[in-house]
């Protein structure tokens, strides 16, 4: 469960977040299970902070930092996360249905069983991810210059071919 101390600093916005990490490095925020649905936290760092099935449907999360977070199960459908880094993050299980991840980077990103129906994964880098199966990728709703192995493109291409049209 969410630490109610670090939720309730999370809800202060993106500026007062990044204040108190910048203050306190050696606290592992945990946000876990957190209804943080809505927020507008565009430039929050989030990195090595626990986010495990957390909620945070329809935030803006623009330029975001997740490098190495754990956010299994976390539901970030219909979420702004243009530029978001996910550098070595765990989103197995992660619900990003709708999210537009346009320029997001995940590179090492652990991906099984990511939900990508919807995204926008425009000129996002996922090459280096890890667990990332090509049928993750076939409801995508534009994946325009995606960087991705090309035995995941080919196999996204034979089975969405009007994703490349």
């Amino acid at each position: 469960m969410a630490d109610p101390d670090h939720v309730s600093k999370v809800k202060n916005g993106a500026a007062a977040w990044n204040r108190w990490r910048e203050e306190e490095p050696d606290v592992l925020p945990d946000l876990g299970w957190a209804n943080i649905n809505g927020l507008d936290l565009d430039g929050a760092v989030f990195a090595g902070a626990v986010l495990k099935l957390a909620f945070c449907k329809g935030c803006s999360l623009v330029g975001a930092d997740f490098s190495g977070a754990s956010m299994r199960g976390v539901n970030f459908e219909g979420c702004d996360l243009r530029g978001a880094v996910f550098r070595d993050a765990n989103l197995e299980g992660a619900h990003m249905l709708g999210a537009d991840l346009t320029g997001a980077d995940f590179t090492g990103a652990n991906l099984k069983l990511a939900n990508f129906d919807g995204a926008i994964l425009r000129d996002a880098d996922l090459t280096g991810a890890k667990k990332l199966r090509a049928p993750q990728l076939f409801a995508l709703k534009d994946l325009q210059n995606l960087k991705v192995s090309d035995a995941v493109l080919e196999k996204v291409k034979e089975q969405s071919p009007h994703l490349f049209e």
